[in-house]
């Protein structure tokens, strides 16, 4: 049957001590060889479960020694060492996470930079084949002009006969002589002789020379040249 205790005495040199046992007078011997090695040495004062037997000399002692105080530390210490465990996972769990995360971001980008040289190449291909047909068709164009040009040969120079020549001079100054006349023409349709014989009277130059040049009875050439009102101020 177990029984409890607490440390007494011990004696470090020499291994052994005593245990006082609640509701008894006599202590309890016990040896540093029956006592669990985990926790260190035993201390004074600490309380202790044990059964008591009887060595081979007829001697009492402690045996299957339980340290009541470390059983409870070790039950404590489990829960904050679970704790503590799961914190430290949580905590690996979310630098996992931000690590796996950033290779995402990581290849996202990658894959982008890649797509986006693709489609420049395929633009850049695209424009350098463009001008080279533009280059092509340019080319062509020519070559089909200097073809015809060959073909055709020089051109003999045209030389109009005299009579042409003179047809091409007569048309251009026929039409001039036929607005002066046309003028003239015109003129002397605006005018017409009224019985008015003095510059005073007059409207133009214009009209003074009708008058003199067709018009009897008329005062306004006094010296007879063919002038009409060279004194009249108006004109």
């Amino acid at each position: 049957m177990f029984v409890e205790g607490k440390i007494k005495k011990y004696d470090t040199e020499r291994g052994f001590g005593f245990i006082k046992v609640d509701g008894h007078q006599t202590d309890v011997f016990f040896h540093i060889k029956d006592f669990p090695k985990a926790y260190g040495e035993p201390k004074i004062g600490e309380k202790l479960k044990f059964l008591i037997v009887e060595d081979n000399n007829g001697k009492f002692k402690a045996a299957n020694i339980v340290r009541l105080d470390q059983k409870q530390a070790y039950i404590d210490y489990p829960n904050y060492a679970n704790n503590s465990s799961t914190q430290n996972k949580s905590v690996s769990q979310q630098k996992h996470a931000n690590h796996k995360g950033m290779t995402f971001m990581i290849i996202g980008l990658i894959v982008i930079a890649i797509l986006g040289a693709l489609v420049f190449k395929k633009y850049q291909s695209y424009a350098e084949s463009k001008e080279l047909k533009t280059a092509q068709l340019i080319a062509e164009q020519k070559k089909i002009v200097q073809q015809q040009r060959d073909a055709l040969g020089e051109l003999p120079e045209i030389k109009l006969s005299q009579k042409t020549e003179n047809a091409l001079q007569a048309s251009t100054t026929v039409p001039v002589m036929n607005n002066q006349s046309q003028q003239s023409t015109a003129n002397q349709t605006q005018f017409k002789c009224d019985g008015r014989q003095h510059c005073s009277q007059m409207r133009s130059r214009e009209e003074a020379e009708f008058f003199v040049r067709n018009c009897p009875n008329t005062k306004m050439d006094g010296d007879d040249d063919g002038e009409p009102c060279e004194n009249d101020s108006r004109w």
